[in-house]
């Protein structure tokens, strides 16, 4: 009887034990976390209507059907690829300086272009320039005027106009 006496008055004791509020700080956090009840997730955004486009074969080109781009030998322009090549056609126009002009007495206006290598060369109209079969058609005291040949999406040549300014101190 003792026994269960002691053991009556053991187990609430050992229970209150139990009751430690240690983590009393993370319920606090879960109680207010959970109070607001609002989501914190943004909108998805509004999908837009693409148009549609059905395919008709009436005079459209066949979209799975190889392309020749071969000049169809209507253009009048070619470019003379047997000619010599000029040491500025081996550099893009964009990789290309204009760094300055060159006027001589009794003589036209050349221009003074540096290439990415850095080195200076003189040009003059009529001069290539650049990899499209590019021409100097014109130059002036801050600028040049370039004619090129460029291959549209059919093949044939097409004659293309491109200026090239006067580069300021300090760019490359």
């Amino acid at each position: 009887m003792r026994a269960l006496l002691i053991a009556t008055l053991a187990i609430p004791l050992l229970l209150a034990g139990c009751g430690s509020d240690e983590f009393s700080d993370l319920r606090a956090w879960m109680d207010a976390t959970g109070k607001d009840g609002a989501s914190k997730m943004e909108p998805l955004p509004e999908v837009k209507q693409v148009e549609s486009f059905e395919y008709q074969q009436g005079q459209l080109q066949d979209p799975f059907m190889a392309r020749s781009l071969r000049p169809t030998g209507k253009g009048g322009l070619q470019p003379d690829v047997g000619r010599p090549k000029q040491p500025l056609e081996e550099f893009p126009l964009d990789a290309l300086r204009m760094v300055g002009t060159l006027a001589r007495p009794g003589k036209p206006l050349s221009a003074i272009i540096k290439d990415p290598k850095g080195t200076l060369h003189t040009v003059q109209v009529g001069n290539r320039i650049g990899q499209n079969f590019g021409t100097i058609t014109k130059i002036t005291d801050d600028s040049l005027e370039i004619k090129e040949l460029v291959q549209d999406g059919s093949g044939e040549w097409a004659e293309s106009k491109a200026n090239m300014t006067l580069a300021e101190e300090g760019s490359k």
